[in-house]
């Protein structure tokens, strides 16, 4: 019985209101419910506070309280979970033309991304995969200013200061883009980062200042360099099933706090990018940037991995994507 007290407990807090509470809404994420440090946690709030006075009523389950990544993604599928905020990772394991979020120095800005991605043409293709197994993919969530290095060792400006670190990377794709780079790097699961770092496994990964800042990590990583290496986004994904049978003005209801669960999140990232630096340097960790040039040379090194990452013909629609945003 006890081995599987777990999988009941989730099952209670995913199916226990359901049947008192039909027009409940659940959305899952992995990080903490803080507002002011969570780019997702801004999201879920705008979502919930835009369906105030409707049938409506959301609960927030963060900190990966209905399970990781692929469990989160599995009830979505399922119809058991409405709504999930789920790594990028997990949205393009069901639709791979979305590896191009994450092409390293490929978009000038998050404007260009939003602009891209948000085309109808593109929401189509991401979704069209996703749909025959019960997800819609809704959009972008972004978590930070653009991926940057943290490390535990020295200051990084050139190219050349990268080539004595070892490096957590997510998944594959980071890799390669470490080794691109002339560093090392290692695939380690979030939740032993921190002890890897401490223990010389690892001297640090690439991501946005708020990881560090919302895990604590800066008490060891006291070096960032904001190198802009790629977005920093999360997906949104909804349970198709969940929202066919919604009636049309529910879809309405739902479209719109959509809409501002999104609004709510880029206008978090405003706020964010205009006071992050300040909160690093307070929490101890030194800023440095790239010199000049070395972001070119990146860049060049990076960007062979476009044709690696993608097929021929995903690379082709995002850069006619990409050709025609910039065009308008």
């Amino acid at each position: 019985m006890t081995r599987f007290a777990p999988l009941m407990a989730t099952a209670a807090l995913l199916l226990g209101t359901t049947a008192l509470q039909a027009s409940e809404i659940k959305i899952g994420f992995n990080n903490v419910d803080d507002a002011e440090i969570n780019g997702e946690a801004a999201f879920a709030h705008g979502f919930r506070d835009a369906l105030k006075g409707t049938d409506f009523t959301v609960s927030l389950f963060p900190s990966d309280t209905l399970g990781k990544e692929k469990e989160r993604l599995d009830q979505v599928s399922t119809g058991l979970l409405e709504i999930d905020l789920g790594a990028i990772s997990t949205a393009y394991s069901l639709s791979p033309l979305l590896k191009g979020a994450t092409l390293p120095f490929f978009f000038s800005d998050d404007a260009e991304m939003d602009k891209i991605t948000s085309e109808p043409a593109m929401m189509e293709a991401f979704n069209a995969p996703m749909l025959e197994t019960g997800v819609r993919f809704e959009g972008l969530n972004i978590i930070g200013t653009p991926m940057g290095i943290h490390n535990s060792k020295h200051p990084v400006s050139t190219v050349e200061d990268l080539s004595d670190l070892r490096f957590r990377a997510l998944n594959g794709e980071q890799l390669s883009l470490m080794e691109a780079l002339g560093t090392h790097g290692t695939v380690i699961a979030w939740a032993e980062v921190a002890n890897a770092i401490q223990t010389g496994v690892t001297d640090g990964y690439f991501n946005p200042p708020s990881s560090s800042l919302r895990t604590g990590h800066t008490s060891f990583l006291k070096y960032y360099t904001p190198a802009d290496l790629f977005p920093s986004t999360r997906a949104v994904m909804i349970s198709d099933d969940w929202y066919q049978g919604l009636s049309d003005e529910e879809k309405t209801q739902i479209d719109a706090a959509l809409a501002a669960g999104f609004k709510a999140n880029r206008e978090w990232i405003a706020d964010w990018s205009s006071k992050v630096d300040g909160k690093l340097e307070e929490a101890g960790v030194t800023i440095t940037p790239l010199a000049t040039g070395e972001r070119d040379k990146m860049e060049a090194l990076a960007k062979p991995l476009w044709a690696t990452t993608l097929t021929a013909d995903e690379l082709k629609t995002w850069q006619d994507a990409k050709a025609a945003a910039d065009s308008e």
